[in-house]
């Protein structure tokens, strides 16, 4: 598997103050992050379907989490997928898992916490990709 440094993540969050320190601490752990207030914002991107991962607040300005990698999904994007809000239920945790989200995290999360979520998920896609290993 790259190096964290060649990882994109996709971070969607509508706290600014919790997108920045979000930002800032996967940036410091080696991974290139593309910031979003919203899903429409990251859809306007044309670089968005070049990401390995995604890390998603649940409710966005603009639909929520589950609708956001359903339309990635559809326009083809394979990536790993991490929810993470402050208002999970069971009900939301089983659609996030139905829609093929990886993990669904609570917030306030750990830093090592979400961090070492995003290196399991980029392990099992890795393992999945022809020719892949899962080996960091």
């Amino acid at each position: 598997m790259d190096t964290p440094a060649r990882m994109r993540i996709l971070l969607v969050e509508d706290d600014s103050a919790v997108r920045r320190a979000l930002q800032l601490l996967l940036t410091g752990e080696g991974y290139e992050v593309r910031s979003y207030l919203s899903g429409d914002n990251l859809e306007r991107d044309p670089e968005a379907l070049a990401a390995d991962c995604l890390v998603c607040d649940l409710l966005l300005p603009q639909g929520d989490a589950i609708d956001l990698l359903g339309r990635l999904r559809a326009a083809g994007w394979d990536g790993a997928a991490i929810l993470v809000s402050g208002h999970l239920t069971a009900e939301w945790r089983q659609r996030a898992e139905q829609a093929g989200y990886g993990a669904a995290l609570p917030k306030p999360i750990g830093d090592r916490v979400l961090v070492n979520e995003i290196t399991a998920q980029l392990r099992r896609r890795a393992a999945r990709l022809p020719g892949g290993d899962g080996h960091a």
